[in-house]
């Protein structure tokens, strides 16, 4: 053996055992953080098995905690022996809360919470196939009892291999903007490829893991894009270099997996307001400001909202929620049942005067086109459904484009360049990319391009395409959450999450700015619940474990989420960092507006009222003002269209300006993004597009 691989193996045999060295001081560690009652202790309870026989936890996830762990260790022993002690495994249990409790005030502050962070992680959550006792303790439950989770049909892929030489069109990107281009080209009789970067995941593959699923992403995500895909987040504090496999906040991930982020989102299916098209005539432009007003009325999109919630298959109800959305058709179902937190905060609503009702979701509260109806299950954010009743692009759109026989969906495949000219465009595939990566060239009459906000604009960016509006006026949503705690349980462990709003503040004089919607806060997974004890509750120890088995199930709030007003300067660029294949990653910059700050502040104090109204106690913000993270999961604007080049990227119907063949249909298209989940203006606005090209096939 070299003499270099005999020095790492060394260095790994020696990492063992210190590892196993700390153990005993490790173990009665744990065991005091959650103590033993009628429930397990910390270690036997699942943290024994998360720290020492999960290999993804030892080998991967877990690397950052042991340094800070064995120094604990090694700090736990020295201070029990200064008491007499043979070590911190021998102390009597008030003894050790004692050293804990100074180690956790003092310099030992950080590895304290390590340890605290990893007794959390494998007591209350569900991660590779554990299920540890917290989540018993709790009463928390993936899937009701008696629901048997089922695997959808399998989508049909086409290999490298069977990939032709030229198509009528390439769709870069199979989440709804992408999954409607292909089901609208292909019944037009259009020959479709559609590129989709992840690799195939099964339904059971994107469920039930509260440290990789994009609920939480603690670590690597799942749904994530995996090593080889570097960002750099251009934060105040300096360039960060993130790799796909790392903070999902801070890279900005959304969902990489076949449907994107429609596969795994709750599937809030709200229409724009009239306003929301109509920013810069109705504010204005602050300094440093860029809104715009869109190249499209709420009224000409009308009939394409009407067709997105028919087609992909929406549960709402008429009444105060759409009586500022004019409508030409109801919903295709009926909304969701409702629940306890629904008629607490109706109830509040009532008193204070305010409008609510139940929220439109892309789920199935009723059998529909051939899927069962919703079950319900506590984790349905970030996860698939078990039984295939959540509606998206990879049950909707996809599987239609493909019965035509006229779609070829290629996973695992990521185009890295786009090539326009006059009489072709075509793309370069790198297929097979997570196995051994063969390099595609393929033409094409045209190319969408439907990576997101984010990788459609690096694409376009990379390929040469566009003018210097390609990759400007990044923004998202501002969002709040306020916090309290309720006389009784409000949010049991019942799906699908969030489940009643009010309109109330948006586009109203309560909230400047445009304002946003205020919801139900989603029902807490038990990981989550465990870092928001109520006040007076410590975060460790017996009666933390007393409160996550009670008073956790009274933690209550609301969620807001408003304009953020675009600025020129928040913008994706080229970074210098290569990507697996040698191109330029993203570079992100997102700055924050002040009347962003105040839409955001504002709303956390309409949320404040609706829970006091409703009785909540010890209401409280989470976190205080959010932070100007890179990107995020309703990220918009990079390609935004407009009706000159001097201001937009693209043309009214995403047709990239300066290109012959290239169009843009995604998010990336929003001049703004309204004051609620974006996801049903990109399916309604892609019809629209994609039916536009039809009718302008380019000769």
């Amino acid at each position: 053996m070299p003499d270099a691989d005999l020095s790492a193996a060394s260095a790994e045999k020696g990492g063992r055992a210190a590892r196993a060295a700390a153990l005993p001081a490790l173990r009665a560690a744990i065991d005091r953080i959650i103590p033993a009652d009628a429930w397990p202790a910390g270690w036997e309870g699942g943290v024994r098995e998360y720290l020492t026989d999960d290999p993804i936890a030892a080998d991967r996830d877990l690397l950052w905690a042991w340094p800070e762990l064995l120094s604990l260790a090694a700090r736990l022993d020295d201070e029990a022996r200064r008491t007499g002690a043979a070590d911190f495994a021998a102390l009597g249990v008030d003894e050790q809360d004692a050293i804990l409790a100074m180690i956790e005030s003092g310099s030992g502050a950080r590895a304290f919470d390590a340890l605290r962070r990893v007794s959390w992680e494998g007591y209350y959550a569900s991660s590779d196939g554990r299920h540890p006792a917290g989540l018993d303790m709790v009463g928390f439950r993936g899937a009701p009892e008696g629901v048997t989770p089922i695997e959808p049909e399998p989508l049909k892929t086409v290999t490298a291999a069977q990939v032709h030489s030229h198509y009528d069109a390439i769709i870069v990107g199979s989440g709804p903007g992408g999954g409607v281009a292909a089901q609208v080209l292909t019944a037009a009789g259009k020959h479709v490829l559609l590129v989709e970067r992840a690799p195939y995941l099964r339904a059971d593959e994107i469920r039930g893991d509260h440290l990789h699923g994009k609920r939480n992403a603690v670590y690597w995500p799942t749904v994530g894009p995996g090593p080889g895909h570097p960002r750099v987040a251009q934060t105040p504090d300096g360039d960060r270099l993130i790799d796909g496999t790392g903070d999902a906040g801070l890279y900005g991930l959304n969902a990489d997996t076949i449907g994107g982020g429609t596969r795994i989102w709750q599937g809030m299916a709200w229409r724009f307001m009239p306003e929301d098209f109509r920013m810069a005539s109705l504010y204005g432009n602050p300094d440093g400001a860029s809104l715009a007003d869109w190249p499209v009325s709420y009224d000409e999109l009308e009939p394409y909202y009407t067709k997105a919630e028919w087609e992909l298959g929406v549960a709402g109800e008429e009444g105060g929620l759409t009586s500022r959305t004019p409508r030409s058709a109801g919903y295709p179902m009926p909304a969701m049942g409702t629940e306890p937190s629904r008629e607490l905060l109706g109830s509040a609503a009532d008193r204070l005067g305010w409008g609510w009702g139940p929220i439109p979701l892309a789920i199935n509260s009723q059998p529909w086109d051939g899927r069962a109806a919703c079950v319900r299950c506590a984790q349905c954010i970030g996860n698939t459904c078990p039984v295939d009743a959540k509606n998206g692009s990879q049950s909707t759109f996809i599987p239609r484009a493909i019965a035509t026989g006229l779609c070829d969906l290629l996973p695992d495949a990521e185009v890295v360049e786009v090539r326009d000219g006059v009489g072709a465009a075509g793309v370069t595939i790198m297929a097979d990319a997570t196995k051994r990566p063969v390099e595609l060239t393929v033409s094409a009459d045209v190319v969408v391009v439907s990576a997101g906000a984010v990788e459609t604009a690096r694409l376009l960016l990379a390929s040469g395409l566009g003018n210097d509006h390609v990759g400007r006026y990044l923004h998202d949503h501002r969002t709040a959450t306020v916090l309290g705690h309720a006389a009784e349980p409000v949010k049991p462990y019942i799906g699908p999450g969030h489940s009643v709003a009010t309109l109330d503040h948006v586009h109203a004089a309560t909230v400047p700015w445009g304002g946003g919607v205020i919801v139900d806060l989603m029902g807490l997974l038990p990981l989550t619940s465990a870092g928001q004890p109520g006040p007076g509750t410590p975060a460790w120890g017996a009666r933390h474990k007393e409160w996550m088995r009670g008073g956790r199930a009274n933690l209550f709030g609301v969620f807001a989420m408003g304009q953020e007003i675009p600025m020129p300067t928040s913008r994706v660029t080229l970074a210098s960092v290569k990507d697996r294949w040698g191109r330029p990653g993203a570079a992100l910059r997102k700055e924050v507006h002040w009347t962003s700050q105040q839409v955001e502040d504002g709303l956390a104090v309409q949320g404040a009222t609706w829970l006091a109204a409703a009785g909540i106690t010890d209401i409280r913000r989470q976190g205080g003002p959010a932070t100007a993270s890179a990107a995020g999961e309703h990220s918009c604007g990079t390609a935004r269209m407009g009706t000159s080049s001097d201001n937009s990227a693209t043309d009214p119907y995403g047709r990239v300006w300066g290109s012959h063949r290239v169009v843009a249909c995604d998010s990336s298209l929003h001049p703004t993004n309204g004051s609620v989940n974006p996801t049903l203006t990109i399916v309604a606005n892609a019809f629209r597009v994609a039916e536009n090209l039809v009718a302008e096939w380019p000769r």
